[in-house]
């Protein structure tokens, strides 16, 4: 070790540092590894003067101080006796050793130390903290896993001591149980100024299927599914991001938990609200299809209130098995409300009642006995139903097919045939039109007037006429 600059060691300063009381005995040997206490005398360029306890001197190289505020005349001082100047005699002290002595002596488990990340070996990091080194496994460095802990080298970093080794001097921190610490801390701070039903700015951290995860002022609340929109949404990303801000409203908090419930559709009016007054029965609206379902399809009037098309309400004739065949997702329609329950939040809509109903016109021009034309649009084994006009067809039985007796249907007509039939009967209620394309019966021509009366007294034998019966 080189020697300090060429200095002449000063005489000690009886004012400076007073001479500390004769002992009764001899004074034991200061063992090497003693911390002392003692006060700054002076200060220079190179070495930081200390007058000890026990009235001895001794001097600091400067450079222990580094990274530290420089000491002032008659700052308090620890230091260790790092040997003696056998020519004359002075101390040569150390701050460092004495740092590091006493930081051994007072680490525990728990204690929350500050470092600075030097380097980077199997399995961790290794911290500086200023007096001893220690070890941060990967699994500690953070909450969440960084893919690459090399990136922290040269970073400050706060860590709690979990395991300290005296004999090997070694030490082991962690963290994350800092940041795990601290976050709960946050939370139950923030916990306690959570009120339900008030509207705060929060960060959503995180995406899953069934809602989100918003964190407002330290809190981590669930913001469900069914709690994002009035309307219907599949699926969190649908609407959602990772760090985006939204306005939520506190719904519920569970202060023995730490469970917090949050919305983000009850920061709006609830659209059904009202809804009576802008949707009134028989009033025409339009929506968007939305989905189909095999009784029907689901609409959107606005944001937040979906209505019911049943496939009943859908044509007058047409017989319809699913909504798919007339509609399209997505698609923009205008029909007619029906009915509105506002309790139930229900709306029931029409399509066929944006059209006249071809049966009031059926009824109105179809009378007993009318000749029409047609066109056969399929054929039974008990008939051929007819299409006197769209949407209206009507039923010609085989026995009203000819005068003739008719084995099978195909054989007088076939579909796609133009024929002229008379109108039998017209129900407009059960809508059903009865046809014939047999000739119209003509009527009976009236009695002779010589024609031979009735006998009025019975035959012989008391049987009476078949004409009678």
């Amino acid at each position: 070790m080189t020697d300090l600059p060429m200095e002449q060691p000063p005489q000690p300063d009886p004012a400076a540092c007073p001479a500390p009381d004769p002992p009764e005995t001899a004074p034991a040997e200061t063992p090497a590894v003693t911390v002392l206490d003692g006060r700054v005398s002076r200060v220079t360029a190179e070495r930081v003067h200390v007058c000890l306890a026990d009235g001895r001197q001794g001097a600091v190289p400067l450079i222990e101080f580094a990274g530290q505020l420089l000491p002032k005349e008659n700052d308090p001082v620890r230091v260790i006796i790092d040997r003696e100047d056998p020519v004359t005699g002075e101390l040569l002290l150390s701050k460092r050793q004495a740092d590091e002595a006493t930081f051994w002596e007072s680490v525990k488990p728990g204690d929350v130390l500050e470092g600075v990340v030097t380097g980077m070996n199997r399995g961790g990091l290794d911290i500086d903290l200023g007096g001893a080194r220690a070890f941060l496994p990967g699994p500690q460095v953070d909450t969440r896993r960084i893919k690459d802990i090399s990136t922290l080298i040269g970073e400050h970093l706060r860590c709690v001591v979990i395991q300290v080794d005296r004999t090997t001097r070694d030490i082991i921190v962690s963290r994350r149980k800092l940041l795990d610490r601290e976050r709960k801390e946050r939370r139950a701070e923030a916990l306690a100024g959570l009120n339900e039903g008030e509207i705060r700015t929060g960060t959503v951290r995180s995406l899953t299927d069934y809602g989100a995860f918003v964190d407002v002022g330290g809190v981590e609340g669930l913001l469900h599914v069914t709690d994002i929109s009035w309307g219907r949404v599949q699926r969190p990303d649908e609407v959602l991001r990772e760090g985006q801000e939204i306005e939520v409203c506190v719904i519920r908090v569970n202060r023995e938990t730490g469970k917090v419930s949050l919305g983000l559709k009850q920061t709006r009016p609830d659209p059904w609200i009202g809804i009576e007054q802008r949707y009134a029965v028989g009033s025409r609206v339009k929506a968007r299809v939305l989905r189909f379902a095999d009784f029907g399809a689901f609409v959107e009037l606005e944001e937040g209130v979906e209505a019911l098309l049943p496939v009943s309400e859908m044509s007058w004739s047409r017989r319809i098995t699913h909504p798919s065949e007339i509609l399209r997702l997505g698609e923009e329609i205008e029909l007619v409300v029906l009915r509105v329950e506002e309790a139930r939040r229900r709306i029931s809509l029409g399509l066929k009642q944006t059209e006249q109903n071809p049966w009031d016109r059926a009824a109105a021009e179809l009378k007993p006995n009318a000749r029409v034309k047609g066109k056969v649009v399929r054929i039974t084994d008990f008939g051929a139903f007819v299409e006197l006009f769209p949407g209206v067809e009507g039923l010609v039985h085989i026995s009203e097919l000819s005068d003739r007796r008719v084995k099978a249907v195909g054989d007088v007509v076939r579909e796609g045939q133009e024929v002229e039939v008379r109108v039998l009967k017209t129900d407009r209620q059960a809508q059903r039109i009865s046809l014939s394309m047999r000739p119209e019966p003509q009527a009976a021509p009236p009695p002779a007037a010589d024609a031979k009366k009735k006998r009025k007294r019975p035959l012989r034998g008391g049987l009476s006429s078949h004409f009678e019966w």
